[in-house]
């Protein structure tokens, strides 16, 4: 289980550090990004000890098939807990502050519920399967 360093956070991309947290639902990395290829995605992490609550900032991007999907709503759960819902229709960052008593001092578990994640293949758009949801690029965390 690898420790979230609140320097370099997670990078999604190839050159990245994604496979140090146990990726769930992810699929492998373009340049920049890992697409979400589950209706869940999920990473674990330990924190190092806290004194604070700890503010997530994570960069994602919609997967809305040329239109034909309005958009991906994305529920986050942290070890299991609801911490933050988004509707996203546009690159965003998602922001959401966890208090310090909901972290646990070992595993901690992120996952994403992407109930809109759709192939591609299920809207006549090519052979991909892969039920895609959002594009990741980089989680950032640390203090608020």
């Amino acid at each position: 289980m690898e420790l979230l360093n609140f320097k370099t956070g997670i990078n999604f991309g190839a050159a990245g550090n994604l496979h140090e947290f146990s990726p769930a639902g992810f699929s492998a990395p373009d340049a920049v990004s890992a697409w979400s290829e589950a209706a869940v995605a999920e990473l674990a992490f330990r924190l190092p000890p806290l004194r604070h609550d700890v503010r997530f900032v994570i960069e994602v991007f919609p997967y809305l098939a040329d239109g034909l999907i309005a958009g991906q709503s994305c529920w986050v759960f942290l070890n299991g807990l609801f911490v933050h819902y988004a509707s996203i229709k546009t690159p965003v960052e998602l922001t959401f502050t966890v208090s310090r008593a909901r972290l646990n001092p070992g595993a901690n578990l992120l996952s994403f519920a992407l109930p809109n994640a759709t192939a591609p293949s299920d809207l006549q758009l090519g052979d991909d399967l892969r039920m895609l949801g959002l594009g990741f690029v980089k989680l950032s965390a640390g203090p608020p």
